[in-house]
């Protein structure tokens, strides 16, 4: 029986020394993926943000569209009433100087009809003062003729009169005319750059949409993004709280069977047991406190070591590592991996560094990924994976250069050595 209370009480510290490793490990996912859960809500919270400004911009531009429409409307009401007024006016005026060419046609007449008159008049006194005597007939015939020629100048003056009249009534309607079809010009002129203004507020309006639109499918992916450490959150807390349970029902064994020992003995491997427990409780305590300081000062190393292969052969870099200020978003933006672009398709994605793999799945919105572990607690993330080799399964060992998988275009690379982050352009080697 002392054998095997001594046997219990050896088992007992190793059960609870090796579980808390693991605990720790679960604390290390947790508090991970919360800091990560917190920087996606920020995220989430500025480009909200940001909708909502481009929204208002967007409603902004369509109020002055539609008032630039109306504009163009009451501007083409005014054109067609001027455009009206004018063929009135032009109307007006073919009657008139249809008016003015007859009045001075019957003019040409009478001056012409006053001109023989006044011919014959001449003709009859010279005739009459070459005779010696007048007759009373050729003195009344002369009166007549004075009178007539009275009448015609009297007759003419008034036709000249009633012509000056409708020719300056003529000039006074066609300056009206050039006046009414110098605004019609200009009108037309503000009505096609009203037009040309709105073309372009609708250019805007829709480049102003693609941009909220893509804003929108940024939203989206963080979403899908945060719903996906969520559920990891979950899963892990949910394993974090079966494997303490675990652990207790392995405590409360141990402890009913040091009950069949003596008195003696049962008190003293109680003591033995609450000892390390309570110690060991402490131990959690502070390396949970450990790893939530750690994962709140997360920062980046300097590689120091040498260069190794690139995961491709032939790549550009599409987005570098580090914080930057993204042009669009206007948004500080911290990326803890780097995007390469590949220059073929279907492409060999290659392990850089020996390890083991860890992690090798399907993963919501970054596809397929494979996380190796390397020595110093060095791991390598590569997502964005289209396939992922057969052979490539957790606690798989994998050799520098072996293929994990292909890509058709894009490659992301992550590096990370005890909770901080390395630039992996300062691991991989150039492109051929």
């Amino acid at each position: 029986m002392r054998f095997v209370s001594v046997l219990w009480c050896a088992i007992l510290p190793v059960c609870l020394v090796g579980a808390p490793k693991k605990l720790e490990d679960i604390e290390k996912d947790i508090h991970t993926n919360k800091q990560k859960l917190e920087e996606k809500a920020k995220e989430e919270r500025k480009i909200s943000s940001r909708l909502s400004s481009l929204g208002n911009t967007i409603n902004a531009r369509k109020k002055q569209i539609s008032s630039l429409r109306a504009q163009i409307v009451f501007l083409q009401k005014s054109i067609s009433q001027n455009q009206s007024q004018s063929q009135s006016q032009e109307k007006k005026l073919g009657s008139l100087r249809a008016t003015l060419q007859a009045l001075e046609s019957e003019k040409s007449a009478i001056q012409a009809y006053i001109a023989n008159i006044i011919i014959k008049d001449l003709s009859f006194s010279l005739v009459l003062d070459k005779q010696s005597a007048v007759s009373p007939d050729d003195v009344m015939l002369e009166e007549a003729f004075d009178l007539l020629t009275k009448q015609s100048q009297s007759k003419i003056l008034a036709l000249s009169d009633k012509q000056k009249k409708i020719t300056d009534q003529i000039g006074l309607i066609t300056h009206n005319i050039n006046e009414i079809t110098t605004l019609i010009g200009t009108q037309q002129n503000k009505k096609e750059q009203l037009q040309k203004m709105i073309n372009e507020q609708n250019l805007l309006n829709d480049k102003l949409q693609a941009e909220l639109n893509d804003y929108n499918q940024k939203l989206i992916q963080i979403t899908k993004e945060r719903e996906g450490l969520d559920s990891i959150l979950q899963n892990l807390n949910i394993i974090k709280a079966d494997r303490q349970k675990e652990l207790e029902r392995q405590r409360q064994a141990l402890l009913a069977a040091q009950k069949a020992q003596k008195e003696k003995e049962e008190r003293q491997a109680k003591e033995n047991a609450a000892a390390p427990t309570q110690q060991q409780s402490q131990k959690d305590n502070l390396n949970i406190v450990q790893v939530a300081n750690s994962y709140k000062n997360v920062s980046v190393i300097k590689y120091t070591g040498a260069k190794t292969i690139a995961p491709l052969e032939y790549y550009t870099i599409e987005q570098n590592f580090g914080p930057y200020f993204d042009p669009v978003y206007n948004l500080k933006v911290f990326n803890e991996s780097i995007t390469l672009l590949s220059k073929v398709p279907n492409a060999v994605v290659y392990n850089i560094l020996d390890g083991k793999v860890v992690y090798a799945k399907e993963a919501p919105v970054l596809k397929k990924v494979v996380i190796v572990e390397h020595s110093n607690e060095t791991y390598t993330i590569y997502s964005q994976l289209d396939k992922i080799a057969p052979t490539v399964k957790p606690g798989f060992v994998v050799k520098k250069g072996y293929t994990i998988g292909r890509v058709s275009q894009r490659l992301g690379l992550e590096i990370t050595q005890k909770d901080k982050h390395i630039d992996p352009i300062e691991v991989i080697a150039k492109s051929k």
